[in-house]
């Protein structure tokens, strides 16, 4: 990890964020922050989803950056996931282990001799921190040793209370025989989503305002003790404008002459869509497949972009089949931007930044038909009956439980099927009324 030294730091103030900013700059090596696009923000925002599982927003990343005006400091949850983005615990952490300076005058000139006085005195505390770093991590292995727990003396259960988000989830849980008293539930796999809860009483509700498949989590002394699935389904098909801390549900009819579609003047009069950003907006169908696995499944669709202007400009696009235990997300754009989109599969993550992505760019304001097709975990793109991509899950993904359609502005989808291993339709929608 590359950070900024104190003596870059002297001459001007460098606070605990702006510190934190400059490492993170270093790190995705992209020139001067402030020439970043909007495109630049939904990068970052996809990577530090990718490394920390949670979900920073571009407009968030963009004010805490400056290119938006917003006067309120950045949330705990932002702070945690950006310092754990940079390599550390969390935002504690990082504040603990560094060092920050202020611009300094002549009058404190005699105030830095003094300090650097003190160099010899602190080289030789360093000598002595080997020996500290293993006592430390003696001791921590006797801490973190795992806990004898009679798992038969504990239950955790959950039940929604709704179709359909946002959605309260009443977790149910009995951890009263057991010597302990931090008792905690993790809602998903993002650790930021935990709450400590009484271990005296046996109820605790949360609610979820995206559709998923979640993986929640009853931990004893932070040790993962029980864990079973929450589904929270979209109820049909739901659109929805990504917004920090809560997403804006579109309401309106969205199904238009046999199609799935959201028109561009409908966000500007929501004041989504202006001069400053474009937001993103997504369709989700999360509901039960049955038993349709990530390994043996085709999907057929279309799509197309229906808005190219300002920040929108590569018009991208992305197909997303969202699994058990992971996704499987497909990234469109024009031909000249498919340095700025990824693609995710199971256990894989290209960056185009750092693979060859150009098969995935395409004129997006036409009708792309696409077809993803998994055989025996093997994954086959095709764009308009021609393949373009190819790769071995070596991870099982799970089973199939949700599609997911995420356009820069806005954009539209033609057709849906949804066919098992042996081509039998499981689901279908041609946005028929």
């Amino acid at each position: 990890m590359i950070q900024p030294s104190i003596m870059e730091a002297t001459n001007k103030e460098t606070t605990p964020i702006e510190l934190l900013k400059q490492i993170i700059e270093n790190e995705v090596a992209w020139g001067n922050s402030q020439e970043w696009t909007h495109q630049d923000f939904e990068q970052l925002s996809e990577r530090i989803w990718q490394k920390t599982q949670t979900k920073l927003s571009a407009t968030t990343l963009k004010r805490l950056w400056g290119k938006v005006n917003y006067q309120s400091q950045p949330t705990t949850n932002t702070l945690n996931a950006l310092a754990q983005f940079a390599g550390y615990e969390h935002w504690r952490d990082f504040v603990g282990s560094q060092s920050y300076v202020t611009p300094t005058s002549d009058s404190e000139q005699p105030k830095q001799k003094v300090a650097s006085a003190t160099i010899n005195k602190k080289a030789a505390i360093l000598l002595l921190i080997p020996i500290l770093v293993l006592v430390v991590l003696g001791f921590n292995r006797w801490v973190n040793r795992p806990l004898e727990i009679d798992a038969s003396q504990i239950t955790f259960s959950s039940e929604p209370v709704a179709k359909g988000v946002p959605n309260t989830v009443i977790f149910h849980y009995d951890v009263s025989e057991l010597p302990y008293d931090q008792i905690e539930i993790q809602q998903s796999w993002d650790s930021r989503l935990r709450q400590e809860v009484d271990k005296d009483k046996q109820v605790f509700t949360t609610t979820y305002y995206y559709p998923g498949y979640f993986r929640a989590k009853l931990l004893v002394e932070k040790q993962i003790v029980k864990e079973h699935d929450v589904y929270v389904t979209s109820d049909g098909w739901l659109a929805l404008v990504a917004n920090e801390p809560i997403p804006h549900y579109l309401d309106e009819p969205i199904r238009q002459n046999g199609t799935l579609t959201v028109a561009p003047e409908r966000l500007e009069q929501l004041g989504f869509l202006n001069e400053e950003s474009v937001p993103g907006l997504s369709y989700y169908n999360v509901q039960d497949f049955g038993e349709l696995s990530s390994g043996n499944f085709t999907l057929e669709t279309a799509i197309r972009s229906d808005y190219n202007q300002g920040e929108a400009v590569c018009q991208e696009s992305q197909v997303s089949v969202l699994c058990a235990k992971g996704r499987i997300a497909i990234p469109w754009s024009i031909p000249g931007c498919v340095g700025k989109i990824y693609l995710a599969a199971s256990e894989q993550y290209l960056d185009g930044q750092t693979s060859d992505l150009s098969a995935f760019g395409c004129d997006l304001s036409e009708w792309q038909h696409i077809r993803l097709q998994v055989v025996q975990q093997q994954l086959s793109v095709y764009r308009n009956d021609s393949l373009v991509f190819q790769t071995i899950l070596q991870q099982d993904a799970g089973k199939v439980a949700g599609l997911r359609y995420r356009f820069r502005g806005t954009g539209s989808v033609d057709y849906v099927r949804l066919l098992d291993e042996n081509q039998n339709v499981v689901f279908q929608d041609d946005f028929i009324n």
